[in-house]
């Protein structure tokens, strides 16, 4: 294979520019509202939209003046030039309107590009910080959902709104300025149009939460469903699922009816106040013409006054869940990036080994009603391979996970090479730490781009040698693309073994210090049992700390210490045959039977 820099690598760079576009340096820069610096950086471009938004609407005023001139002069006078004249200035004054508004139009969509530029890396990397601190089930790209949600409000015609809404009071006021009582007239209009569209607000307002939660809770539901459909086709729970699914369907469904009659009611009197108030302002020109207070000009250029005032209510009033919607999406998006604060630049102490210290550590799971550890304490000196056995819900994974930094502890602490866990950066746990979990979570791309763990300047002889390392080379060479061969997301088309294998060589790529494997033999096969054996003797001979996390015990007859938990707490520690003689069970019955040799 030649050397050459995989796709996910260029993405990632692209990600990297955006997110230094966010400059600590810059005085728009707040570390605790990295939501409201990214606006500031955009004000820019804002204040060109609002710009060109002010010229939009005083260019608007171009078609009354010009029908009231065509009445008060043309058409008196018979005067063509003066018509010509001012047609001229019309188009001229509307063309230039035109171009304007859609200069405005594209000004805010690179107002909003901006901002997903500058903050789409740190929404994506809130998700996976966030990840540690919450369930599973909880785990999802909604904050990056609710950022595109922001992004596309700010693009499109929501955004419109706010830059056309200040200028409300300006066709007002020459609305007074044509005479006081249109004037008044259109004022109380329009401030029952906010009313009503408040309103309208109010009243849908929980009925689309709710129909919102029952549409999450269903999409959940149907997403756990498509994941797991072997077990549901072959246990015949599909029509069981379908009632349960249905519940939150229907729930969705009855909402949003309420919310949608609700609000078509109030769009329809909305309407109707609409027409009702053009209609009125006719009346009332008509009116003030006949008392002689206006011309007959100014009954016509008044209403397309009123109907330019009215315009931005009656963006609010049909998209007004929309834009409530975007602004809550966009509070989301700022809790999340405070939630998750950017990491810092960390210097990194020299290490000549990884050791580790869990100093009275204990955790309970998101969600759980107890605690899965309860007060450990333990000590692996660098080099030292460790086994880590027990019953199903001892703990074990959950510990492997906090050695890692996967988890933080609730109490107590993890240091690794003498630093504590939360302290370590991602570059630093790159280059030192090697972690295969019960669930493998292969990512969607290439095996080659799986095994160097996405990484920049991974070449393909490290890539390769990981392989050897997992006896995984060979297979992957069988394949129809070798390591150019794509997985979907988990592995999707790999056996359970070969995806462990896969999961084993990104664990030894780049020969990590602190080495984490949550059963890694628990897929394969015997050939693949002897690979692990000698890759494990090869990593010890290199120095490197092994924690290996164990129900089928194999890979235990190659470590120096073994360490026993039973219901989050630590049972035993010490040299692997003292131990399994303080303690006659199944499982230490069955590494018993190792030869002696290899204890």
């Amino acid at each position: 294979m030649t050397e050459r820099k995989p796709l996910s690598q260029k993405l990632r760079k692209g990600l990297a520019r955006g997110s230094r576009s966010l400059d600590p340096t810059s005085p728009d820069y707040d570390s605790k509202d990295e939501f409201a610096a990214a606006l500031r950086q955009t004000k820019g471009l804002l204040w060109t939209a609002g710009l060109f938004s002010g010229a939009v609407n005083l260019l608007f005023l171009a078609s009354p003046i010009y029908l009231v001139q065509v009445y008060n002069r043309v058409i008196p006078s018979g005067s063509m030039a003066t018509l010509v004249g001012l047609s001229i200035a019309l188009a001229l004054a509307l063309t230039t309107m035109a171009v304007l508004d859609a200069a405005r139009a594209r000004v805010l969509v690179r107002a909003a590009a901006r901002v997903d530029r500058l903050l789409s890396p740190r929404v994506f990397q809130a998700i996976v910080d966030l990840g540690q601190k919450v369930g599973a089930s909880q785990r999802n790209a909604q904050p990056l959902r609710d950022l595109d949600q922001f992004r596309s409000a700010l693009a499109g015609h929501g955004a419109q709104f706010f830059f056309d809404v200040p200028w409300m009071p300006l066709f007002l006021i020459a609305l007074f300025v044509v005479h006081p009582v249109l004037g008044a007239a259109a004022t109380a209009g329009a401030l029952l149009l906010i009313g009503l569209a408040f309103l309208n607000d109010r009243t849908t307002r929980e009925s689309a939460r709710l129909a919102a939660d029952a549409a999450t809770r269903s999409y959940h539901f149907t997403d756990a469903i498509a994941r797991h459909a072997d077990p549901v086709h072959a246990m015949g729970m599909d029509h069981a699922l379908a009632d349960r699914w249905r519940v939150d369907r229907d729930t969705m469904m009855r909402k949003q009816a309420v919310g949608s009659d609700r609000n078509a009611d109030f769009t329809s009197a909305i309407r109707l106040l609409r027409l009702a108030m053009q209609g009125m302002m006719l009346g009332l020109g008509a009116w003030l013409v006949v008392r002689g207070s206006i011309l007959p000009a100014s009954i016509f250029a008044a209403n397309m006054m009123l109907g330019r005032a009215l315009a931005p209510l009656e963006v609010a009033v049909g998209g007004w869940r929309q834009i409530a919607q975007a602004l809550s999406a966009g509070r989301r998006v700022q809790r999340i990036l405070i939630e998750a604060p950017a990491h810092r630049d960390r210097v990194e102490p020299p290490f000549e080994g990884v050791g580790l210290s869990v100093e009275g550590v204990s955790f309970t799971p998101a969600g759980a009603q107890r605690p899965a550890l309860r007060t450990i304490d333990l000590t692996i000196a660098p080099g030292e391979a460790i086994g880590i056995v027990g019953p199903s819900g001892a703990g074990k994974s959950c510990l492997a996970r906090l050695i890692v930094a996967a988890r933080m502890p609730g109490a107590g602490r993890v240091t690794i090479g003498g630093l504590e866990s939360r302290h370590w950066s991602r570059a630093m746990l790159a280059r030192n730490i090697g972690y295969l979990p019960q669930d493998v979570g292969l990512f969607p791309g290439t095996l080659r781009d799986n095994i160097a763990r996405f990484g920049e300047e991974a070449s393909d002889a490290q890539v390769i040698d990981a392989a050897k390392r997992a006896n995984v080379h060979d297979m992957i060479l069988t394949l129809p693309e070798a390591y150019e061969t794509r997985v979907d997301e988990g592995g999707a088309g790999l056996s359970g073994g070969q995806r462990q294998r896969i999961g084993l060589a990104r664990a030894l790529f780049g020969d990590p210090k602190l080495l984490v494997l949550d059963e890694p033999n628990a897929h394969l096969d015997a050939d693949g049992e002897e690979a692990l054996a000698v890759a494990l003797q090869d990593l010890k001979r290199a120095g490197s700390t092994i924690i290996l996390i164990a129900h089928r015990l194999n890979p235990v007859a190659h470590v120096d210490r073994v360490v026993v938990l039973s219901h989050g707490e630590l049972q035993l520690d010490g040299p692997r045959a003292r131990v399994f003689r303080k303690v006659r069970t199944e499982l230490v019955e069955s590494i018993a039977r190792e030869p002696v040799a290899a204890r």
